[in-house]
């Protein structure tokens, strides 16, 4: 349990700013040092590589703070383990954000590549964040914890498909194709937020009614 401060958003802040700048600076100054190579000299795995990274980190630091929902706040919420996994999601999904824009710009990526990157990391840190904090409310930790890794490389996987089928354009830049886009990443993206949200809802109706039950008691 992190200590330190009265309020678990303000942990939880906390040690966001503090993995920012713990992981943030050297990962910043290493793509710095090596940026992103031409599109036939290795782009594709640069870029696969990278966004694991942003993934790894992300999962990392909601495990950091998954204990603050121990204790769920939001006292006058009917929901409020739910609303407390909701809050502790978004912070997950602002830190990947943070962590993505300054890591792609130091790695010098294409303007549209950067875009792509941002959307690809936050598309698949709310959605491992979410199952992640449900799943360690239903499961063993070693079964949330696989449930997060498979969920993460199932979207990597398919961002990697779809950049196989399209390939980059010349500066190494996003090439947008919608057809791809629906065929390949939109599907995983549904069945991934399908299973995230449910598992996060069933966790929550079970926290949720064993804080009702003992709320009378109290």
């Amino acid at each position: 349990m992190i200590k330190g401060a009265s309020h678990p958003l303000e942990l939880a802040l906390g040690l966001g700013l503090k993995r920012l700048l713990q992981w943030g600076l050297p990962l910043s100054a290493a793509m710095l040092l090596f940026p992103a190579p031409p599109p036939d000299d290795g782009l594709l795995i640069y870029n696969l590589v990278h966004l694991g990274l942003l993934q790894i980190a992300a999962l990392l630091f909601a495990a950091e703070i998954e204990k603050l929902l121990d204790h769920p706040w939001f006292p006058d919420t009917k929901r409020r383990w739910l609303a407390s996994a909701a809050s502790l999601v978004a912070l997950v999904t602002g830190f990947a954000a943070l962590l993505t824009l300054a890591t792609s710009a130091a790695a010098r990526y294409d303007v549209s590549l950067q875009f792509l990157q941002l959307l690809s990391s936050l598309d698949i840190a709310w959605v491992t964040a979410a199952l992640f904090f449900g799943a360690m409310r239903l499961w063993r930790p070693s079964l949330a914890w696989a449930a997060a890794v498979a969920i993460v490389l199932a979207c990597i996987g398919s961002i990697a498909a779809y950049l196989i089928e399209v390939g980059f354009t010349p500066e190494g830049g996003w090439v947008v194709s919608g057809a791809d886009l629906m065929t390949i990443v939109i599907p995983t993206d549904t069945v991934a937020a399908v299973i995230s949200i449910t598992v996060l809802l069933v966790a929550s109706q079970r926290n949720d009614q064993l804080a009702a039950q003992r709320s009378p008691q109290s």
